[in-house]
């Protein structure tokens, strides 16, 4: 029974692999994630020029959402040996992120919370742990995912637009993981895990291989840089020229459609071709009901 986006408790987590170009791999990532029951793998974007991918994952039950993604990641991080991995997107580790969000209009901030530590705990442990380093309502201080990621070496390498296997990835000084081991392995990597409101990936296409240019277009429109309110904003190598990839922390506030119109300008001022504009995942009622119809499939069997 189909019971409405309006009423749903359906959680959404986004598990970020470092890995876009090994199609039979992702095949085998797929079919673990869609073969556990109570969970729904909803949505599977692959982006080769980034070499990464990302699994959205969908149930009403923290608990079975956070051992799906654990089992996922687990099976990503005994697969892909990240000192042999290369991107023109940044990243922390094999399993560099992942995000749990409250979907539904029934579902709760704290739900997605449970879930995120209770993967964040378990993705320390074992013969696979990683550092884990938690963000937004699942750490005890609210810190946000873009410190981590600055204190944690992410952005370097963004200015040549080239990210190569652990090089400038560091456990700063002051800065302890929340679980896992306080040193980094290089074939592994680092995970960051978190629970906030939805947020809405938009990437636009320059064409042009300008990335001194492109970086300022994207520091003009995100909040950092004084722009667009709760938007992040990045330039990075992409198929036909460099793509601003953003993250709309609050899409009431700052839409997709703010959000290009923004790009436009700026790029209008500096004689670039805007291209293509996209959102690499679904809205959270699409989200809810796939999700509805794959588990009452899965009920079925």
């Amino acid at each position: 029974m189909n019971i409405g986006y309006k009423t749903s408790r359906m959680l959404g987590c986004n598990v970020y692999i470092s890995e876009g170009s090994k199609l039979a791999l992702l095949e085998q990532l797929k079919g673990i994630a869609s073969s556990s029951s109570g969970t729904a793998l909803v949505h599977t974007f692959i982006d080769k020029p980034y070499n990464r991918t990302g699994f959205t994952l969908v149930s009403p039950v923290p608990q079975q959402l956070a051992r799906t993604a654990v089992q996922l990641a687990r099976a990503a991080l005994a697969a892909i040996d990240l000192r042999l991995h290369s991107a023109s997107h940044p990243r922390l580790g094999v399993v560099d992120h992942i995000s749990c969000h409250p979907l539904g209009a029934g579902a709760v901030l704290s739900s997605a919370t449970e879930a995120a530590r209770l993967i964040g705990s378990q993705l320390g442990e074992g013969e696979l742990a990683v550092p884990v380093f938690l963000y937004g309502s699942a750490h005890k201080n609210q810190q946000s995912l873009a410190d981590i990621r600055r204190a944690c070496g992410y952005f370097k390498g963004s200015k040549q637009g080239a990210f190569h296997g652990a090089s400038g990835i560091i456990i700063p000084p002051g800065l302890q993981p929340d679980y896992g081991p306080r040193h980094l392995d290089p074939s592994r990597g680092m995970a960051t895990v978190g629970a906030v409101p939805f947020v809405v990936n938009y990437n636009v296409l320059l064409r042009t291989d300008d990335m001194q240019l492109s970086r300022q277009i994207a520091r003009a429109i995100s909040s950092r840089g004084g722009g667009l309110p709760s938007v992040e904003a990045m330039a990075l190598p992409h198929e036909g020229g460099v793509e601003i990839a953003c993250n709309l922390l609050d899409a009431a506030t700052s839409s997709a459609e703010a959000v290009g119109a923004a790009v436009q300008e700026h790029a209008r001022k500096h004689g670039i071709v805007v291209g293509d504009a996209y959102m690499t995942g679904k809205t959270p009622e699409e989200l809810c009901t796939l999700a509805e119809q794959i588990l009452a499939a899965q009920s079925k069997e």
